[in-house]
């Protein structure tokens, strides 16, 4: 359930961050981090690159915490490559 709300959520707002997820569902950081390894291996959701754009590491916007301000993006066309066993005789 938690999994498809989360899909939706993302969908919505297109793009979102660890925080975000966290915030939004009340989840750990370990379970939204795996709710969203799930959504990433399927390739409806993909990490988008980070800029290092922080040199003080001290300001309250997370930036030392590099994962917690990664941006993930919703993906309509899933990459997950589809695996066909062929077996050959």
């Amino acid at each position: 359930m938690i999994l498809l709300e989360l899909k939706h959520y993302i969908k919505k707002h297109q793009q979102v961050t660890l925080n975000n997820i966290q915030t939004h569902f009340d989840l750990s950081e370990e379970t939204a981090l795996g709710l969203l390894e799930y959504l990433l291996q399927q390739g409806h959701v993909v990490a988008l690159q980070q800029s290092s754009s922080c040199t003080t590491k001290t300001c309250h916007t997370n930036c030392a915490q590099p994962h917690k301000t990664q941006r993930y993006q919703w993906s309509d066309s899933v990459k997950k490559p589809v695996v066909i066993p062929v077996h050959l005789q």
